[in-house]
């Protein structure tokens, strides 16, 4: 049956039929690339092409059947849970929110115990939906502590923005030296509570780097909405920016010399569109980095994916599907090596429970989904 679907806190911009978003150096709206995979991937698993918006703080006036909520990273001390509540509470409808996340530096799962607002919100959606889909074991601890009920653990919806289960397998070139790699950066990392140690996963990026630049006949370092970054990747800016972007950019990582300025410019790569995105790394046989969605990329293909580690976020996507990675704090592991060794047939089998309980989450919530067993 077609349903008029109301999403909320879906901040995704599109051009006729791609995800797309304006350029940083002349829009306001700095997109966050990550968030347009996630928005666009809920779109495209919900079997409606009948949508209107609204963000938290706002209420509902138009009509609709039901609420989609764009999970995120709501669960943490910062966030406006009234301005959340008032929003639910606006709906005259079901509403089910798909992906919810806690953040926790050190992965206390404790730390929103004592929070009332945090309680009002689970307690919203517990009145709203059937079920609660979050995206990882954590997150699921956090939950229940603040009084959630009929947890569905499901990943990132992001996962599936194909609609297909994906399926990982170590292309035969990761083996030699003519692999192409790609690295998904985060340069710009500070203390706060998405990164638990900045000093040493901002180190971290310049081994990463030198590292694929000497194992690798193709080097991708792809920016994901950094500002220094973008520019070293903008051909349209003045080269000499491009330069010094780079330098700078190799200070804040702290290069030794072993990487140059030009290494860093010659193999910047800034995408566009979601679209755009998938297809720079459809000919790459690995992503390695720092970034959720950056190195998810290569899930989407079939390739696989090293992650360096920070927060809570980022182990708690890497444990439930078990995927390679190692904290920042960490002595240094080749990552190519340990991809080759990986039991990916563990990761398969992970990624296809998060898909069978994505689509029982969206049938509990009688909620119309375009996936498929």
């Amino acid at each position: 049956m077609h349903k008029n679907i109301l999403l909320i806190h879906f901040n995704h911009s599109q051009s006729g039929s791609l995800t797309t978003w304006a350029d940083m150096r002349t829009s306001k709206w700095k997109p966050n690339y990550g968030d347009m995979l996630v928005c666009a991937s809920v779109v495209r698993q919900l079997a409606s092409d009948t949508f209107s918006r609204i963000a938290f703080g706002d209420t509902s006036s138009a009509p609709s059947d039901l609420a989609v909520i764009r999970g995120s990273t709501y669960l943490h001390d910062q966030f406006d849970f009234a301005a959340a509540c008032k929003t639910l509470d606006s709906l005259r409808t079901p509403a089910a929110i798909v992906g919810l996340g806690a953040q926790n530096p050190v992965a206390d799962a404790t730390f929103l115990d004592g929070n009332s607002g945090a309680r009002d919100f689970i307690a919203r959606l517990n009145e709203r939906g059937a079920s609660i889909s979050v995206r990882g074991d954590f997150t699921a601890s956090v939950v229940e502590r603040l009084g959630g009920k009929n947890i569905r653990i499901t990943g990132c919806p992001s996962l599936f923005y194909t609609l297909a289960r994906p399926s990982i397998a170590v292309p035969e070139l990761l083996a030699t030296s003519h692999r192409r790699l790609g690295v998904s950066l985060h340069s710009g990392l500070s203390r706060n509570i998405f990164c638990h140690a900045p000093q040493e996963a901002r180190a971290m990026h310049h081994k990463v780097i030198d590292f694929s630049i000497r194992n690798s006949t193709v080097t991708s370092l792809f920016e994901q909405g950094v500002m220094r970054e973008f520019v070293i990747a903008d051909r349209l800016a003045p080269f000499e920016e491009r330069v010094e972007a780079a330098e700078g950019l190799l200070k804040g990582i702290q290069g030794d010399g072993s990487v140059s300025a030009l290494d860093i410019v010659s193999r910047m790569v800034s995408v566009k569109s979601i679209e755009e995105w998938l297809a720079k790394a459809r000919d790459l046989d690995a992503i390695i980095g720092f970034r959720f969605h950056g190195n998810m990329v290569a899930l989407l293909q079939g390739s696989p994916c090293y992650y360096y580690t920070y927060d809570s976020r980022l182990e708690e996507f890497c444990q439930l599907y078990k995927l390679p990675y190692q904290d920042v704090t960490e002595e240094w592991r080749d990552p190519v090596a340990t991809m080759l060794e990986h039991d990916w047939a563990t990761c398969n089998a992970a990624i296809a429970k998060c898909h069978q309980e994505l689509m029982a989450f969206y049938a509990e919530n009688d909620i119309p989904s375009t996936l498929t067993p």
